[in-house]
């Protein structure tokens, strides 16, 4: 379940946080964004509007494209930033990877976002029965597009985790 999305009832618009805020270094175009996203063209520059009226993104023109990245100079944007962190990365795994996988009994995220912490990549265990490595790993790098962070995976049977 993702966190903030009671919080941000927009499907789109909290894509777009996510996009944007976990690393403040991107920027993108509407069309670009339609297609790294899965949404339809019209939703994203809804909500891109929105965000810049709000002040909250900034764009320029490039021909006749808008470029549009995070407004550092916003007072909230580093605090959006540090939530989105906290939750976007697990969430975007377990959601991508338990829909597609009916005999994974457990997911466990390890490493730095266990802990709260930001970092580039994402470690996660994955417990379950007959599970498809390859089709994770195509998984993995579905995600790593999506948010920008490397997807670590360790895959275990419940046999293997079982304590003496």
């Amino acid at each position: 379940m993702n966190l903030l999305a009671p919080l941000i009832t927009s499907k789109t618009r909290l894509k777009l946080l996510l996009r944007f805020f976990l690393n403040q270094n991107l920027s993108g175009y509407l069309q670009v964004l339609s297609k790294e996203l899965d949404e339809n063209t019209n939703s994203i520059r809804v909500e891109l509007n929105r965000l810049e009226e709000a002040g909250m993104l900034n764009s320029t023109l490039e021909g006749r494209r808008k470029l549009y990245r995070v407004n550092v100079l916003h007072p909230l944007a580093s605090d959006i930033t540090s939530i989105v962190r906290k939750v976007a990365g697990i969430d975007i795994v377990i959601d991508r990877v338990v829909e597609n996988l009916p005999r994974l009994k457990q997911v466990w995220i390890c490493g730095d976002l266990a802990r709260g912490i930001p970092s580039g990549s994402i470690d996660c265990t994955l417990i379950g029965e007959e599970l498809d490595e390859e089709y994770i790993a195509g998984l993995s790098a579905k995600v790593h597009k999506l948010v920008g962070k490397k997807v670590n995976t360790q895959v275990m049977t419940e046999i293997k985790c079982r304590l003496p």
